[in-house]
């Protein structure tokens, strides 16, 4: 593998990776599009990829569950668009999902909303911001109104 220095930073392909990774958990899909934008070639960028991947580096099914799970005043469909956004693959996202339960998550935030006198409209209008179904809407409000 080329040693090819980043010219901004006068760091290999290798050490803007680990630099990355050390800051944040990246998905595959973002890491390559950052590689990219530095000039790392294509086949260079998925090597340096694949040998972080095998060593456990880059793991975009514990991003998922981790992303869902720090994310719970979200719906399924905002958690959907989200993390295929940041390139992980429709299988791992629905994995990921399996155990969300999008009732109980709207049904907090309604409740913690009611609670400070928020009216009907606004939670509905922010609960279909953050994602959440129609049906999950209106069950939700119909529950704590």
């Amino acid at each position: 593998m080329s040693r090819q220095r980043d010219r901004r930073r006068g760091r290999s392909p290798e050490d803007y990776l680990v630099s990355l990774l050390d800051h944040s958990p990246q998905t595959r899909g973002v890491a390559l599009e950052k590689l990219l934008r530095r000039g790392v070639p294509r086949d260079e960028a998925e090597e340096l990829l694949d040998r972080f991947e095998q060593a456990g580096w880059i793991d975009d099914a514990a991003y998922a569950v981790l992303f869902v799970d720090s994310h719970e005043e979200w719906g399924l469909r905002r958690l959907r668009d989200e993390l295929a956004a940041r390139g992980v693959a429709r299988d791992l996202v629905e994995r990921a999902l399996e155990e969300v339960d999008e009732e109980d998550r709207a049904a907090a935030l309604v409740e913690e909303w009611s609670s400070l006198g928020m009216e009907r409209s606004k939670m509905e209008g922010r609960l279909l911001r953050r994602g959440f179904s129609p049906s999950v809407c209106r069950n939700s409000l119909d529950g704590a109104c």
